[in-house]
């Protein structure tokens, strides 16, 4: 999805959600008002600025919306909730390519090779194991 985003949006994006804090975050929908967009737009925005290394945090309860992290404090609780989502995809992956235990998977060699290589990458970044 990131590969599709428009740039001068991602600016105009990062733009707004640097003016904001933990304390002081904008939801997605106040986001796409101001830059002329839609909020589906803005989460691919911030995925992008995302993988550029950008850290967007974002909050789930009240004030919700998306902030600028400033300190490795502030991003703490955005990467944990990612973290867990992985996690849980993970997993559920890792259980769908077995099919009735140990026969064939619905899956091809070079996709199960994606799912163990993307498993032994959260194991050494997060120090978790699955």
């Amino acid at each position: 999805m990131h590969d599709k985003v428009d740039n001068e949006m991602s600016v105009r994006v990062l733009n707004v959600i640097s003016q904001r804090t933990i304390d002081n975050p904008i939801t997605g929908e106040a986001i796409a008002q101001q830059v002329g967009t839609n909020w589906r737009s803005v989460a691919a925005c911030v995925e992008t600025l995302r993988f550029l290394g950008f850290k967007i945090g974002s909050s789930k309860t009240k004030p919700m919306g998306y902030f600028l992290a400033r300190t490795p404090n502030e991003m703490r609780p955005t990467a944990e909730r990612m973290k867990q989502t992985c996690l849980v995809q993970l997993k559920q992956v890792q259980r769908m390519y077995m099919w009735n235990g140990d026969q064939p998977t619905i899956f091809d060699d070079h996709d199960l090779a994606e799912v163990d290589d993307a498993v032994r990458e959260f194991q050494q970044v997060t120090g978790e194991r699955l």
